[in-house]
């Protein structure tokens, strides 16, 4: 059986707490689509004509308010996302390290808030593709083949 499959261009911002490490996540309204009621990194889809860079920063601002020049963020992780759906995501993953402002949710229609989560141990109720790229981060790993929970257990082939 023959499966269609659909690539997306996805990126996502670590803003990482200058005093503890920790990483920005939002959690998802109940109602979202693919992460009801889960954390996530911030991020999202490329618009046209984008750079990864570009979307990135736009991301985050969009967000959280947090405004980091494109420029600035450092690139920190490549994920290859294999999802149930047929999607396979290409996750370009930035660091933001430094910046000027308290992030806030700028989209409470989207996200019920945000929550600074600890990269190395992430909360429960983290999206298993957040899990994945954070663990991985956490772990210094530049690059992550993630598959989705039910990919796995089912055994189908990619």
């Amino acid at each position: 059986m023959s499966h269609v499959h659909r690539s997306i261009g996805h990126v996502m911002v670590l803003l990482q707490h200058p005093v503890d490490g920790r990483v920005l996540t939002v959690r998802h309204q109940p109602r979202s689509r693919h992460s009801p009621g889960l954390l996530t990194v911030v991020g999202g889809r490329l618009e046209a004509d984008e750079f990864f860079d570009e979307g990135a920063a736009r991301e985050l601002a969009e967000e959280t308010g947090i405004v980091v020049p494109p420029q600035q963020l450092e690139f920190c992780q490549l994920a290859h996302l294999h999802a149930a759906d047929g999607e396979r995501v290409t996750g370009v993953v930035f660091l933001a390290r430094g910046w000027k402002g308290e992030p806030y949710n700028r989209e409470p229609d989207t996200h019920s808030e945000l929550v600074w989560a600890d990269p190395g141990s992430p909360p429960a109720d983290c999206h298993p593709f957040t899990r994945e790229v954070l663990v991985h981060f956490a772990a210094g790993l530049r690059y992550a083949n993630v598959i989705a929970p039910e990919l796995k257990s089912s055994g189908e082939a990619l």
